[in-house]
């Protein structure tokens, strides 16, 4: 940890070597490449693919995504590393958690775009998830939030987890659909609330961890509605591009309307239901994408169908 620490006055120069060449066209830019890393992105990307595209590397992504998030999350309370000074640097963003390692660079960038480019395996795509791997990195620096050891290290901590992923993820979706539907809900419940009590508080938060439960709370709903949506619905992502996106339209403002309505709940911290309301919120809103939005799409025709009858 001290030779991190070491680090900062080297990472300091060469982030204000970066800025030296700031315009407010490449602050636009580099906000705009950021955003690939945030949660907001996340649902922007992870429902437009398990709805249009392909079911099964949505699903498999969206559990890829939290499993690294909360990886990055359990390293950041553990290290508890700061960010580059404000005084020292221009910062164009404000973030609250810890810098070591960089989720942006982890799993905004080598998870979801490398999870991509392994699936679709089309060489200008690999060309372009590349690209942004890069520039999601580089955005990091720019924008002054973080150190160049923050990056370097998510960039190879997001090659890890994705390489393992992509070797044992065939068998663990095998394992997954061995289990009956009432194991099945037992392992989407337990699991990620066992990774929730298991993220280590910080000292911005309350124990549990609240990015632990978030990310419990997505996991728990998404597992469930697999479960369900196995059963109920079936849908089929095919059709024409006006019908997809449509069927797109309709389930993001659906999702969306969960997501950022939770935003407008009351604080709740003197009563400490504040996690509890978290998990609740979040649960929905995986339950909502995985299952209740293509039960709608199948109800409103914007979606076929394989349950037979």
């Amino acid at each position: 940890m001290e030779q991190l620490l070491g680090l900062q006055t080297w990472g300091i120069d060469l982030i204000l070597a970066i800025q030296a060449f700031s315009s407010g066209a490449l602050d636009t830019f580099f906000k705009t490449i950021t955003w690939l890393g945030n949660r907001e992105a996340y649902l922007v990307i992870l429902t437009l693919l398990y709805w249009c595209i392909n079911r099964s590397w949505g699903a498999r992504l969206l559990v890829l995504t939290m499993l690294s998030s909360w990886f990055n999350e359990a390293l950041k309370s553990l290290l508890d590393l700061p960010r580059p000074d404000p005084t020292k640097v221009r910062q164009l963003v404000s973030e609250s958690s810890f810098g070591f390692p960089s989720n942006h660079a982890q799993t905004g960038a080598v998870i979801v775009w490398g999870y991509l480019a392994a699936k679709v395996r089309r060489p200008w795509f690999t060309a372009l998830a590349v690209v942004v791997i890069f520039l999601v990195g580089l955005s990091r620096l720019y924008l002054g939030i973080h150190f160049p050891q923050d990056v370097f290290s998510g960039w190879i901590l997001g090659i890890v987890i994705l390489l393992l992923w992509l070797r044992f993820e065939d068998r663990l979706a095998a394992w997954w659909h061995s289990l009956s539907a009432q194991r099945q809900a037992l392992v989407a419940i337990a699991g990620p609330l066992v990774l929730m009590f298991l993220t280590p508080a910080d000292s911005a938060s309350r124990y549990p961890n609240e990015t632990g439960a978030t990310l419990a709370g997505i996991l728990i709903g998404a597992g469930l509605g697999t479960i369900l949506e196995a059963r109920t619905v079936q849908f089929r992502v095919d059709g024409s591009l006006g019908r997809r996106a449509l069927r797109y339209l309709v389930g993001i403002v659906l999702v969306g309307a969960l997501y950022f309505g939770g935003s407008a709940l009351p604080d709740l911290h003197p009563w400490g239901l504040d996690i509890v309301v978290r998990l609740l919120r979040y649960g929905l809103v995986g339950l909502t994408a995985v299952w209740l939005a293509p039960w709608i799409f199948v109800k409103l025709r914007l979606a076929e169908s394989d349950l037979q009858g």
